[in-house]
């Protein structure tokens, strides 16, 4: 059996097992909803599984599963949370097969360039958590009157309700589970129902260290089984990965009680090539900023690409020339490059934007710019990775988030006006620049609105590297202990009068 073969025959089987369960008290079981939704392999259209469309019954459920735990759960010592986790983090590795290829099944995005690597940052992501549960703690204070011990705790919250998209899910979960679970609280996790199943196995295999209820995962859609889980008056915190409109929803029903939200929305980010750059590295840069070999469906995706109009020709040469080099094929095949959209539903939205973009009289397709309708990727929600100029900046193709493969270049000659146009969005995520000139670094960095800012590189976030955005682009950061303090534990002031000694 070739590889491909293998990996096909691992990801379907596992899909089966766990198709149409949630995990309730630490175990697969079925949800108390008999509705489902079918869960499709995006490479071929065909369908994998089903997962249960859960309702109310199945989210006061798992919420009330995750109180009780709760209160058990807290007064672990956090060192001790940590080596529970430590221990799950090592039968991730032991299975982590298993967790690359339902990826690639479940999302469409390609084994080698992507469900590989997500699923080792996953695991590095969750050992890192593990590994600072020990700093966890509150601060000494100095007394502001004699013989008084004034201090802080940091404690945990409560249950978490965290939802994460298809895009990363794997990664966005456990950025969501880790820090909260190593910080004392329970989580119930509503999966993406375009790829729930991947997310799914990863919290089976954390099952076999963590206590019951500690974690609890729910399918269904986000105006249903999200939206229950966000208003629901046991749950204590939210964090949500999507998009802004999903984000606004999320952040209204959340305030009726108060609660704390976390959200990390979209982007409409730029890439900006000063005339001095290191080529060798802004060219390659390009693609793995815009992120190509995930179809473009990344927030941090630099989709506005500003060029100098010294370097503009070389670079675009270099960069089409790059893209036609990479292999889109079927997400299972160790060969592909590049794998399929996630949904039609998602294909239909990157059509959309094509067709907006093709009214324009003045632009121009560099590459790209067709969806195949032949041989094995016909029947695949496969599209060309795509790289055009000539669209005017008020497009709603350079403006709004296409979450597809689709990015667009602009020439320019002046580094403060394209510092403007590269602020000029309501998004703030994440921005890039390619120099060898400090000074223009600096100024950058100094004026850029944007939460995550790279010079000459362009990588997708990491362990240990805050990461979160300004503007629409959401509240809060992720992956670094900061968001393990500041977004999964609660403070009290404690006063200690000691009195006066007695005789």
């Amino acid at each position: 059996m070739n590889e491909f073969n293998f990996n096909t025959e691992l990801a379907v089987n596992n899909a089966k097992r766990i198709s149409n369960k949630i995990i309730i008290n630490g175990k697969l079981s079925s949800s108390k909803s008999k509705e489902s939704f079918k869960v499709l392999n995006p490479s071929n259209g065909q369908v994998i599984g089903e997962a249960p469309r859960c309702k109310i019954e199945d989210v006061n459920e798992v919420v009330s599963s995750s109180l009780n735990a709760f209160y058990k759960w807290k007064k672990i010592p956090a060192r001790e949370r940590g080596k529970i986790v430590a221990k799950a983090v090592m039968s991730l590795e032991k299975r982590k097969k298993e967790i690359e290829t339902l990826l690639a099944l479940d999302t469409g995005n390609a084994i080698r360039t992507q469900a590989i690597p997500e699923t080792a940052a996953s695991i590095e992501l969750t050992q890192m958590f593990a590994g600072l549960a020990g700093e966890l703690k509150g601060e000494n204070y100095p007394a502001n009157t004699p013989d008084v011990l004034h201090y802080t705790t940091k404690d945990p919250i409560g249950v978490v309700g965290a939802i994460i998209p298809w895009n990363a899910p794997l990664f966005l979960m456990v950025a969501k589970v880790a820090p909260a679970i190593v910080a004392g609280n329970t989580v119930v996790l509503k999966t993406a129902e375009q790829a729930p199943f991947c997310a799914l196995l990863l919290a089976e295999i954390l099952q076999e260290e963590l206590p019951v209820g500690v974690l609890n995962v729910i399918s269904g859609y986000g105006e249903e089984a999200g939206e229950l889980l966000v208003k629901h008056s046991d749950v204590r915190k939210i964090t949500f990965t999507g998009s802004y409109e999903v984000g606004k929803i999320i952040m209204s029903n959340a305030a009726s009680k108060l609660c704390p939200v976390t959200l990390e929305l979209g982007g409409k980010n730029p890439n900006i090539i000063l005339q001095d750059a290191d080529l060798t590295l802004a060219i390659p840069g390009v693609i793995d900023g815009m992120r190509y070999t995930r179809q473009g469906q990344a927030c941090t995706a630099g989709s506005r690409v500003y060029i100098h109009e010294q370097i503009y020709d070389e670079v675009v040469e270099g960069v089409v020339n790059k893209l036609g080099a990479l292999k889109m094929g079927n997400a299972l095949d160790p060969e592909s490059d590049i794998g399929a959209i996630i949904s039609e539903e998602q294909l239909n939205r990157t059509l959309h934007y094509m067709d907006i973009a093709s009214q324009s009289s003045t632009m121009k397709i560099l590459h790209g710019g067709h969806r195949p309708n032949e041989g094995k990727l016909k029947n695949g929600y496969f599209y060309e990775p795509t790289f055009m100029e000539g669209i005017p900046f008020n497009s709603p193709v350079c403006t709004e988030e296409i979450f597809g493969p689709v990015a667009c270049a602009f020439s320019f000659n002046n580094f403060e006006d394209v510092i403007q146009k590269a602020n000029d969005t309501h998004f703030g995520l994440s921005a890039t620049l390619w120099t060898q000139d400090l000074s223009h670094a600096f100024q950058f960095v100094d004026e850029i609105e944007a939460g995550f800012v790279q010079v000459n590189q362009c990588v997708a976030p990491r362990a240990n590297v805050s990461y979160g955005g300004l503007k629409m682009s959401g509240l809060g950061k992720e992956y670094a202990f900061d968001s393990m303090m500041n977004h999964f534990t609660q403070s009290k002031t404690v006063l200690i009068n000691r009195g006066k000694a007695k005789i």
